[in-house]
């Protein structure tokens, strides 16, 4: 239930985007549990 209201609230944030492939990865970043390390953090 709250991933699909999670999923529901990244396709309005991702209204603007060109491509279904940004709002995917913009789904994996949020919901799949991966943290990359950003550049200018240790």
């Amino acid at each position: 239930e709250s991933v699909n209201t999670k999923i529901r609230l990244l396709t309005r944030i991702a209204f603007g985007f060109k491509s279904p492939d940004a709002l995917i990865a913009l789904a994996m970043l949020s919901l799949g549990g991966h943290k990359p390390v950003l550049p200018g953090r240790d």
